[in-house]
């Protein structure tokens, strides 16, 4: 199972789920939140540009067998003269003998103010959710859960919303994951064997905020938390500067679990590459040597102040990518 991860401010609501049930993070981690965070809120489809792209791939937990892999590419653009986002995604998450290939889609409705935005999305999603029995190793050999001698794959279907308020020079926003709550079932023409995984509800929120007092800077400051019924809580701190439109350094303090290291660079203007490697402070220290993510991202914006787009001040322009 994955670990518990990112962060939450606001909660949407809450979620009832049975006292006897047990419950983790299902859904995958990223360090650089701040520039992936369409994967996390289907509001945000549209908001970074005209077209925004990006391609991830995180190792966790090095030292571990078979620890989480993830591998995901989206895109999202603006429509109708910013009035609407369109989006989709597609992400790979490997966790030891459970494999999940996700694909989905999103929209978001833009209402425009004189100096904000406010978005407001869904996002359909399709996974085929795949275990492979020869890479578990159970204490009962008889679980009526577990069939060790196949692997077996089902498809699921399930939604997240979301809503993000923001500006060049600050961001809100709050996302409900899983929202329907669906069910993988496992070994379905199986009389003896019933395996199903349960869906649970995971509440993101972010809150950011640029600050610059010199063209040159911009440090962007962004919270995030997470919260999913039945495990703790997480708050994840970031802050990162912002040098001349094409380097990028910064710190991430996660609580209880990691400090994280950011470091990237701005070419061709619309192009950048970043990379953190998170130095664990939990448990896990002495047995793994930290996780590494590397992100490739493309951001499109014709031009920094138009009807496109919300207003901007005066050091941090639109045109800024804050990748």
């Amino acid at each position: 199972m994955k670990k518990i991860i990112l962060i939450l401010v606001l909660l949407l609501s809450i979620c009832f789920i049975p006292p006897m049930h047990l419950h983790a993070q299902q859904l995958p981690y990223y360090t650089q939140f701040t520039s992936n965070i369409f994967m996390l809120n289907p509001a945000v489809s549209g908001t970074k540009g005209e077209v925004n792209a990006c391609i991830n791939y995180r190792m966790q937990w090095i030292g571990y067998d078979d620890a989480p892999r993830t591998a995901s590419a989206s895109i999202h653009a603006r429509l109708l003269e910013g009035k609407m986002g369109l989006g989709a995604h597609v992400l790979q998450d490997n966790v030891g003998p459970s494999q999940q290939t996700n694909l989905g889609g999103s929209y978001a409705f833009h209402l425009q103010f004189p100096d904000c935005e406010l978005s407001a999305g869904f996002a359909g999603n399709y996974t085929r959710y795949t275990l492979i029995g020869s890479q578990m190793t159970l204490h009962n050999t008889q679980d009526p859960a577990i069939n060790q001698m196949v692997t077996n794959t089902t498809a699921v279907t399930d939604a997240h919303v979301g809503i993000y308020l923001y500006n060049d020079r600050f961001h809100i926003g709050a996302s409900a994951m899983h929202a329907l709550k669906s069910e993988a079932k496992f070994y379905k023409g199986d009389s003896i064997k019933d395996g199903t995984i349960k869906y649970i509800t995971h509440f993101y929120s972010s809150l950011g905020y640029n600050y610059s007092m010199h063209p040159d800077y911009i440090y962007e400051n962004t919270f995030f938390v997470n919260y999913i019924k039945g495990i703790p809580i997480m708050v994840d701190y970031t802050l990162r500067l912002h040098y001349k439109q094409k380097f990028m350094t910064g710190i991430s303090i996660r609580l209880r679990d990691a400090i994280a290291i950011h470091a990237g660079v701005t070419f061709l203007d619309n192009f950048q590459v970043s990379y953190s490697y998170d130095i664990l402070i939990n448990r896990l220290r002495n047995y793994s040597s930290g996780s590494h993510e590397i992100m490739i991202k493309y951001n499109f914006n014709r031009q920094a102040n138009d009807r496109n787009g919300p207003k901007v001040n005066k050091f941090a322009r639109q045109k800024y990518n804050i990748f």
